[in-house]
């Protein structure tokens, strides 16, 4: 990137003749060199940089030989940027080229591009440094290509090798045809195209009317300001920032670390930036404390444990030369953990095991590994929820120990018994001048109409359950014999489904359901779909009931499991339409997760899953007109943080019935008012993984007649018949910024700790053991959080 000059300044185009789209939100792409000169003007170290103002930051440059082969610089640098960087969901590219005395005639990539053997190796080298510092993708910064064969027999390799490891691949180019630029000839595979307008406002003008005529997606084109020259205006960015508004996605700046300009003029005139795309993935282990079974005999410090999750690549821990070992590290709370990497030094294993535990003591494998070969394991497609994860060697590659550069563990927060669906919950137990109560004292009548879905707890006092089906809360474990007690007033006669909620750890495990004393439902057992944090919904249709007050409770028939979530709903005809319809989608991942498969009634073993890009989407046919008002999306891991939901009457022109920007994953029950369609789509618009998106079940169901009210309500108990011991907590510190200790006494080998935001969405859960909990809430949202214990309960404040 040619930085201590403008470029030549081209004669005016007219902008091509084409509507733009308002965008709702922009990229800011910066670029910070590697390296930058010292003193207070200058944002010299990644700890100076104002995260919130970007969406991509290029760390620049990393420059090839002509072979292809590419190191770092100031590596330690790049490493302090990504984390920093990841911490604020902003995306970490490298970029490699730049502008050399040599260039344009003369520059590695000329020397590269004419030799297969050194365009793999550049991809190969490309891949691996995304890979070992956890970059986002690769900015080819080649000013400028001698010509089109040469640019597509690099970059077309390159894309293809970072976009199949879900990785990005962008590139900075030349703002005209008039200076090579219609060299850069197919830029289809580009995700960004940073075009290098460093000139007035006419050369911006005819720069962005070029591209566009060059058939760059609007999306996709970042239009270049520079701040390393000081006769750059602020005026100036702001004539830029609304141009870049009508006909680009956004605003590439070089350089960040020398701004003579004010960026807030940028931020404030593009307005929105683009914030809510794919979340980048955190390293759970970083820094945080490890165990292992031994260490190199006659090591130093060298080798300890700790150096595999400082991350630092060229710091390593090795064990004694023998089979098994094993290193664990301790993540301090409870995760759903779906990837863990770790890169081996050359003392790697070529079986192990991937183990998780809730106390270090008990661990369970979630992937066991054989015939391993490589240095660098990225182990992805997890399911396993734990604390501790280890890494257990039972063969070596070479006759020294293992050895380990760096563990990298992946995944979210432990919200697994958070209600089915929904955001609102009764926190259990009475807090001393906070208005909740479990419902225990007095009796708690749940009249059942579309006027009162939230219930009454007791006559004194009305706690907000949100609205139908939104669940109530974790009911905690209940041994056989024991039984959990509502109280219904019963308004409208007709026959009522209930259905409850339990872990799947209660597989082969039975209760039932009686109503006044009468067993409604025989003995249902707990099918096996999945580990713990998956739960079964079972339903229970009881007889055609009459008007008034009945007693309901669950009865647990064999050992102890956790229950949760009870709703009780009158029946209407509520049936999937959509099974075995006929199905279209955009694109299929491979053969085997074809689009009918998210018809086909399976929700656990079948799936459609997309290709790697955002933009897609999956449709049904339903044959006929229908009146639609709901659909469920059971998710795969890979789902959609922000979708629509579409109807069509001739599968050309859709309509938007529901806009979901914060979707979960899971099953998502979105609906919307009633409307006349056949076809029914779901648009995805951004990911929440690296992968496509992937559905188990796509269900969609009609609007129920005007006749028919649906009345629905999510129970809280009134009573059971459970006794817990009188418990006693200390929490320290409070407030809280990173590690949260909960020390107690009175518990019982089954008392179960929760915290609870205080919009009754639970955050953690744990059983017990010992005297205390370390919990980390780093990175939770800041506010006030309320522990759970038996029937203690204390209030938190993190920082």
């Amino acid at each position: 990137m040619q930085k201590t000059k403008l470029l030549f300044l081209f004669a005016l185009m007219m902008l091509s003749r084409v509507t733009f789209a308002q965008l709702s939100c922009y990229n800011i792409v910066g670029y910070y060199p590697s390296w930058v000169a010292g003193g207070n003007y200058y944002i010299n170290t990644p700890s100076k940089i104002d995260y919130s103002k970007y969406t991509h930051i290029c760390y620049a440059f990393s420059i090839p030989d002509n072979n292809g082969n590419m190191g770092i610089d100031n590596a330690s640098v790049l490493t302090d940027l990504v984390t920093r960087a990841h911490a604020n969901n902003v995306k970490v590219l490298l970029s490699i080229g730049g502008w050399l005395s040599s260039s344009p005639s003369n520059t590695p990539f000329e020397t590269i591009a004419n030799s297969t053997t050194a365009i793999n190796q550049l991809a190969t080298v490309c891949g691996n440094l995304v890979t070992q510092y956890n970059l986002d993708g690769i900015d080819l910064d080649w000013e400028y290509p001698t010509t089109k064969t040469k640019w597509n027999n690099l970059a077309t390799v390159l894309g293809t090798k970072l976009h199949g490891m879900g990785k990005l691949f962008t590139a900075a180019v030349s703002e005209s045809a008039s200076n090579n630029g219609d060299h850069y000839d197919n830029v289809t595979m580009l995700d960004l195209v940073n075009i290098m307008c460093y000139g007035g406002n006419n050369l911006a003008s005819s720069s962005m009317s070029y591209w566009t005529s060059r058939g760059v997606p609007q999306s996709k084109r970042m239009l270049g300001v520079p701040f390393y020259s000081s006769d750059n205006t602020t005026a100036e960015h702001v004539w830029k920032s609304n141009l870049a508004k009508t006909t680009a996605g956004g605003i590439m700046i070089w350089d960040i670390a020398t701004e003579y300009g004010d960026i807030n003029s940028i931020y404030n005139t593009l307005g929105s930036i683009c914030k809510g795309g794919t979340p980048v993935p955190q390293n759970l282990a970083t820094n945080k404390p490890v165990t292992a079974s031994s260490l190199e005999p006659n090591s130093t410090t060298s080798v300890v444990a700790a150096n595999i999750t400082d991350g630092n690549y060229s710091t390593r821990w090795s064990s004694a030369f023998a089979d098994p070992q094993w290193v664990y590290v301790d993540l301090g709370a409870s995760y759903d953990i779906n990837r863990v990497k770790i890169t081996w030094e050359a003392a790697y294993a070529t079986a192990y095991e991937i183990q998780v535990s809730t106390d270090a003591t008990t661990w369970t494998s979630v992937k066991s590994v054989t015939g391993n070969t490589t240095l660098v394991n990225d182990n992805t497609g997890l399911v396993g929820n734990g604390r501790y994860v280890r890494i257990y060697g039972t063969a070596r590659a070479t006759t020294y120990g293992y050895s380990i550069y760096e563990l990298e563990v992946y995944g979210a927060t432990s919200v697994s018994q958070t209600p089915y669906s929904g955001t609102a919950s009764a926190i259990p137990g009475k807090i001393e001048a906070e208005n909740y109560d479990n419902g225990g004292e007095g009796v708690a009548y749940h009249d059942l109409t579309s006027t009162n879905l939230g219930g009454q707890y007791r006559t004194t006092e009305t706690v907000d359950l949100g609205t139908a089906n939104e669940g109530g809360y974790n009911l905690g474990y209940v041994q056989a014999g024991e039984w959990v007690e509502y109280t219904v007033n019963i308004t409208t006669a007709g026959a009522y489904t209930l259905q409850s909620r339990v872990a799947a750890t209660a597989a082969g495990k039975s209760f039932h359901i009686e109503l006044d004393g009468q067993n409604i439902s025989g003995n249902i057992s707990v099918p096996n779909t999945g580990d713990w944090q998956t739960y079964t919904t079972v339903s229970v249709t009881t007889p055609s009931l009459t008007t008034g007050k009945k007693v309901m409770r669950i009865v647990v028939d064999t050992a102890e499991f956790n229950l949760n979530w009870v709703n009780f709903t009158l029946q209407t005809s509520n049936s999937n339409i959509a099974l075995n319809k006929t199905i279209t989608a955009s694109s299929v991942e491979e053969a085997g997760f074809e689009a009918a498969k998210a018809f086909d009634g399976n929700a656990t073993t079948t799936r459609w899953s997309s290709a790697y890009t955002d933009n897609e989407w999956i449709a049904v046919d339903l044959g006929t007109a229908q009146n639609i008002s709901r659909v469920v999306l059971k998710w795969e891991n890979a789902y959609a943080t922000s979708y629509r939901i579409e109807t069509s009457t001739d599968n050309v022109n859709w309509t938007v019935q529901k806009t979901v920007t914060a979707g979960v994953g899971g099953t998502e029950d979105p609906s919307f008012p009633a409307v006349s369609a056949r076809y029914v789509r779901m648009y995805g618009v951004t990911r929440a993984t690296v992968y496509g998106y992937s559905i188990w079940e796509f269900e969609v169901y009609a609007a129920q007649p005007s006749s028919a009210k649906q009345n629905a309500i999510a129970l809280s108990p009134v009573k059971t018949s459970l006794n817990e011991s009188l418990v006693s907590i200390i929490v320290s510190p409070n407030p809280v910024k990173d590690v949260l200790t909960v020390k107690y006494k009175g518990t019982t080998s089954q008392s179960v700790l929760r915290i609870y935001s205080m919009t009754g969405q639970q955050t953690y859960f744990s059983k017990v053991s010992g005297s205390m909990t370390q919990i980390d809430v780093s990175k939770w949202p800041k506010g006030i959080y309320i522990i759970s214990l038996g029937d203690a309960r204390k209030k938190i404040v993190v920082e």
